[in-house]
């Protein structure tokens, strides 16, 4: 009884709990873009804010909570990191192609 009631909790609480990793994972990288992008691209950061606003919308996210998190702040800084390091020419590409 108790490994059926394992394994019945298992199956409802997995699920919500992969699908956490990436939701943060992802805003955590449209921000970045955002963040890099608008002083010299701001059509790229604009087009990134409407995608970001959209999620929240249909999925009804909690962006603060989310941002709070350690898993959005490690994509996010890598992130800003890599695309800062890039030479100008390539972090304008970066930004132009992103969306």
């Amino acid at each position: 009884m108790r490994r059926l009631l394992a394994a019945a909790l298992a199956t409802l609480v997995l699920p919500h709990a992969v699908q956490a990793a990436p939701v943060e994972q992802v805003v955590g990288g449209i921000d970045a873009m955002i963040f890099v992008c608008t002083p010299i691209d701001p059509k790229s950061a604009r087009t990134g804010q409407d995608i970001l606003e959209r999620a929240r919308e249909q999925r009804k996210l909690n962006l603060a909570f989310i941002r709070a998190t350690e898993s959005y702040r490690a994509v996010y800084n890598a992130e800003v990191n890599r695309l800062l390091g890039l030479v100008p020419k390539d972090r304008l590409a970066a930004c132009q192609s992103a969306w």
